[in-house]
């Protein structure tokens, strides 16, 4: 299998995981968010913040240690057992498959600003289909693109914001948690999704430039930027429009400036609606794609998933083109509150593994880090709705059964051993 040539810079793997970070969470899942936490929305976004910061704490550390493509695949690979490393790959496969279906849905609902009569089906089909050719042209060439986009959106939500508090209300923040502190936390699990894309960098170490300094680097950092620009728009958002405006929506932001008299501003917003989801899906496939091709290459998929075009500019043909089916498949046949929820139940799982990979590792103070980042990946899971578990054990048992018996026999030989 071809392994990957084009290196990418500090700066692109910081907007590798600012184009999964500021995306769905504040353009999509927003409203979600306000609609389970009120005005409380800002100690939402600060609960999931300090979450995704211990376990990137956790992920940096790891990520020096074993600076290579497959991140947290390969961290529960090389500190618990073969089962466990190839149960958490799983499970960030279904998650990416998940995470781009939600932003495919927000893309269409954003699409609809500028075209009301298109129906979300052609935005879905549009952006992921968008999305598959744009990776099949190559690494960089992706990552050119997503730059792009990571700051054109950033500006768009410093629009927003200064718009937004011109228009701010006190009186939208009282009462402050109307549905008291589970609300603030059942926000924070929503919300946590909009996180999801800060280790995503680790997944592909092998095409950063010194991996072993600059994925952590991009890692803490993109966390840290998202987190500032996560708390100005959710204080504007809210001391603006208000809660209830929020939750009612699809397009919360767009609706915001819609509410009040910001016509062009809200088509702005539309438009960074539009980008933010685009580079959400991006990361996802990217992620997908990635992996896929790791674990083909370490035998726990089949080689078809690895296998890449010729040139310098090689990338996992196989893996991206059904990465991008199957992120169709599901976009078309579930509403956006669901798979978001089943998303964020798939992530925090996943990270609470990073988590446990980084207690049989690591030492001093990082213990104690990576012990509070499991209790809160769980503390979060157990206030997403019982779908999202109901949909996750299913997807575990599902690998379990294919790890025993749908991998190939060397495979399965070498696990043994």
């Amino acid at each position: 299998m071809s392994q990957p040539r084009s290196k990418l810079s500090l700066f692109d793997a910081v907007n590798i995981s600012l184009g999964s970070i500021i995306g769905a969470g504040i353009f999509v899942i927003l409203g979600a968010a306000a609609a389970v936490a009120g005005p409380a929305l800002a100690a939402s976004v600060l609960i999931a913040a300090l979450v995704a910061l211990l376990t990137g704490l956790a992920s940096a550390e790891l990520s020096r240690r074993y600076p290579r493509s497959g991140g947290v695949y390969v961290f529960a690979r090389e500190t618990l057992s073969g089962f466990w490393g190839f149960l958490v790959g799983w499970v960030w496969l279904f998650s990416n498959i998940v995470a781009g279906a939600t932003v495919a849905v927000g893309f269409g609902h954003y699409l609809r600003f500028f075209f009301p009569k298109l129906p979300t089906s052609a935005g879905i089909l549009f952006v992921v289909a968008s999305t598959v050719l744009i990776h099949l042209a190559g690494a960089k060439e992706s990552s050119r693109f997503n730059n792009v986009l990571v700051l054109f959106k950033i500006g768009i939500l410093l629009f927003f914001s200064g718009a937004a508090f011109l228009h701010f209300q006190g009186a939208n923040f009282r009462p402050f948690m109307p549905f008291g502190l589970r609300g603030v936390w059942a926000g924070a699990a929503t919300i946590f999704f909009a996180y999801a894309g800060f280790a995503r960098v680790a997944i592909v170490a092998d095409e950063i430039e010194e991996p072993r300094k600059n994925v952590p680097r991009a890692t803490l950092l993109s966390i840290f930027i998202a987190t500032l620009v996560y708390l100005v728009v959710a204080v504007a958002a809210v001391g603006g429009a208000g809660a209830k405006l929020l939750a009612g929506s699809g397009s919360p932001l767009a609706d915001a400036m819609g509410s009040m008299g910001l016509g062009i501003g809200a088509r702005l917003v539309a438009a960074g609606g539009l980008a933010a989801t685009g580079t959400v899906a991006l990361a996802a496939v990217l992620g997908l794609s990635r992996l896929a091709q790791v674990m083909a290459r370490d035998g726990e998929l089949p080689r078809f998933f690895g296998r890449a075009g010729g040139g310098p500019k090689a990338v996992p043909r196989n893996a991206i083109l059904l990465g991008g089916a199957a992120m169709l498949a599901l976009a078309f046949s579930a509403d956006l509150p669901h798979i978001a929820y089943i998303s964020s139940f798939s992530l925090l799982l996943y990270y609470a593994a990073l988590n446990v990979s980084g207690l049989k590792v690591l030492r001093g103070g990082m213990r104690i880090v990576t012990g509070l980042g499991v209790l809160s990946c769980l503390v979060l899971m157990v206030n997403l709705p019982g779908r999202a578990w109901l949909v996750g054990g299913v997807v575990l048992a599902l690998g379990a059964a294919y790890y025993r018996w749908g991998r190939a026999p060397s495979s399965r030989t070498r696990a043994a051993t």
